[in-house]
């Protein structure tokens, strides 16, 4: 596999940067029917409806503040340039991750700043309108002291499942380290602070499991800032009420318009789906690779 590194002054590190702009961000709190059970496997799709630049839309944040959490999502770094980031903090001060494997397309750091850890990076032009689409699974090493985090998702250029990166980091006998959890989130940021007037809107979906035959979907979520359920999805967003009413009313289906999830501990619920079957299939041929 090749390796590159990757140097950036604007990777947005799960709502937190070193800039001197003050960063924005609206959250969704996924709700799993059993936040108790251990799982190994995410399937995410994320669903962009209006952009602009310097926004995030995190899929997954796993574990936030423990050993090891880590994330994964979409980006618009402005100028028409589009990326995938997955990242994932140090284990402890002295044991940190290390990306062991990468699509050839795929860029790669260490990152400091606020936490550090092992960031990747790969740019693709994801569009408006498209769902983007992503599957991770943590697996054990030959040894059993290492877990492997995997990073796939469908390139809809290649008509294909896409190993954008591995990710490695040392057990020390965390359970976040192995394992998905600990407050599952997910957020659009406005990294740099800027044009939070312009609308921003995208859709977000979490089915989590121990393998892609068991996927459940979460279908409750809680949140801040602008989020609620559009479409019987969840979404999130960010701009003046009056620029993002349009594009609300252009994706609308059926009914009376979004629901608001508002003040903070709000739950709210979609309809639970299913992930496809052809679907199901490929991520379990992934699943044993």
């Amino acid at each position: 596999m090749k390796f590159r590194r990757y140097l950036t002054l604007s990777i947005a590190i799960c709502g937190l940067v070193a800039s001197s702009q003050v960063v924005q961000a609206q959250h969704l709190q996924w709700r799993p029917a059993s936040p108790e059970k251990p799982t190994t496997c995410i399937y995410g799709e994320i669903e962009v409806l209006s952009t602009n630049k310097y926004i995030y839309y995190c899929g997954c944040n796993w574990w936030p503040g423990n050993p090891a959490g880590g994330y994964t999502g979409i980006q618009d770094q402005g100028g028409g340039v589009h990326n995938m980031i997955f990242s994932i903090w140090d284990t402890s001060p002295t044991l940190h991750p290390s990306v062991t494997e990468t699509e050839k397309r795929t860029e790669w750091s260490r990152f400091g700043g606020e936490g550090t850890g092992a960031h990747t990076h790969l740019n693709y032009p994801w569009e408006i309108g498209k769902t983007y689409k992503y599957f991770v699974k943590k697996d054990q090493d030959s040894t059993g002291a290492n877990t492997l985090t995997k990073l796939y998702f469908f390139d809809d250029k290649l008509h294909r499942w896409v190993h954008q990166a591995t990710i490695s980091n040392p057990n020390d006998g965390h359970v976040s380290v192995k394992t998905f959890g600990g407050g599952l989130n997910a957020f659009l940021e406005n990294w740099m602070g800027e044009e939070r007037q312009k609308p921003k809107l995208a859709l977000y979906r979490l089915w989590t499991g121990n393998s892609p035959s068991e996927l459940e979907n979460v279908t409750a979520c809680t949140g801040d800032g602008n989020w609620g359920v559009l479409n019987d999805t969840f979404y999130l967003a960010e701009g003046e009420t009056d620029a993002l009413a349009p594009i609300f009313s252009k994706y609308q289906g059926k009914g009376s318009g979004p629901v608001r999830g508002g003040t903070k501990g709000v739950r709210l619920t979609v309809t639970s789906r299913k992930v496809p079957p052809s679907t199901v299939r490929a991520l379990n041929k992934l699943d044993k690779s």
